[in-house]
């Protein structure tokens, strides 16, 4: 049975009305009585915060942005394009960081959901089937990642990895690591299949203009791919997946993002592995951090502002009550941008 208002009231020792104010008039309870109520809410793993939301007029103003890693440049990008929708409207963006973590993506919704007007969903790890209950209480849109039922906004993360790979097979590279990210994220199970697709699916139209010619597929065909986790997507988690790949090493190495990219250097030049004389490094997202890096990175650039500022753009729609297209994704090109640690573009 599903647990009531009126059931976290009897916990508590406190009035049904009293509950309702605590959750979408905090300011008028005391603080005291808004522990009791929270800890009788969490005891009986009650989650009314979306409905109480749903259910009052009350306009804040306010964007909430749940991001999977605020260290990440990926989602500061994303976060200053949201703002700049935001403030064309005379709206805010309250951001909550949850460190890679379901529980916390959880909490951080239920959380943030009496005070916002509506709620961006940032590569969360929140189960699906959770986000489509969040969204049929407030208004919402998932960045990079798609849902079925709920508007998302997703950076074409499959057509950047056969560029990546396209790019390496001009170089002649005949194997090829993919150091995957987060398990279960549906940007890295999409990279990893153009990885794959790449080498196994030469007959498939590639789209956007990258159809290979008969020569680069025969090429393709013969690169050896395999797929390295790191433990997090970090330069730290890139330096540990390094001393991994030394054991095994391969041409070149397409990394989750930037920051494991730029820690795979590291380690390979700690080592006396130079790059891309020895070993070709691409990485996704071109965060700020690929110019500063010696060798600069090559990377998949995805138009993160963009990402945001439509993502924010679509929910201030969704809570005006105007018809935001729930079907198809809305899909952002990417573009292969060459620096030092591949070498130069090959025609």
């Amino acid at each position: 049975m599903d647990v009531t208002i009126y059931d976290v009231a009897e916990r508590a020792g406190v009035a049904a009305s009293t509950v309702s104010r605590a959750f979408s008039r905090p300011d008028r309870v005391s603080f005291k009585t808004a522990e009791k109520i929270r800890r009788a809410a969490v005891e009986l793993g009650y989650h009314q915060d979306l409905e109480v939301r749903a259910g009052t007029n009350r306009k804040t103003e306010i964007l909430g942005l749940v991001v999977a890693d605020i260290a990440n440049p990926f989602f500061l990008e994303l976060a200053r394009g949201a703002q700049h929708a935001a403030a064309t409207h005379q709206m805010l963006v309250a951001t909550v960081n949850t460190n890679e973590s379901t529980v916390r993506g959880r909490t951080a919704v239920d959380k943030l959901a009496p005070f916002v007007d509506g709620l961006l969903l940032a590569s969360t790890r929140v189960a699906a089937a959770d986000i489509q209950k969040i969204a049929r209480g407030i208004p919402t849109v998932v960045c990079n990642r798609p849902v079925q039922g709920v508007p998302s906004v997703l950076v074409d993360n499959h057509d950047g990895a056969l560029k990546a790979m396209l790019h390496l097979e001009a170089h002649g590279c005949t194997t090829v690591t993919y150091l995957a990210g987060p398990e279960g994220a549906w940007a890295d199970g999409m990279r990893w299949r153009g990885v794959i697709d790449a080498v196994n699916a030469p007959d498939r139209d590639y789209g956007r203009g990258l159809q290979p010619t008969a020569k680069q597929t025969e090429q393709l065909a013969r690169i050896q791919v395999r797929q390295l986790r790191m433990d997090q997507p970090t330069i730290t988690g890139g330096r540990r997946a390094f001393e991994i790949w030394k054991e095994n090493p391969s041409d070149a190495v397409i990394c989750y993002n930037d920051l494991a990219a730029i820690g795979f250097i590291k380690g390979a030049q700690a080592h006396g592995i130079q790059v891309p004389d020895d070993v070709k490094v691409i990485g996704f997202d071109n965060t700020e951090m690929t110019v500063v890096n010696s060798p600069t990175l090559t990377t998949v650039a995805g138009p993160l502002r963009t990402v945001g500022r439509v993502a924010a753009a679509n929910l201030i729609a969704l809570i005006e009550g105007m018809n935001v297209p729930l079907s198809k994704p809305r899909r952002l090109p990417t573009r292969l941008i060459v620096r030092e640690s591949t070498g130069p573009v090959i025609s």
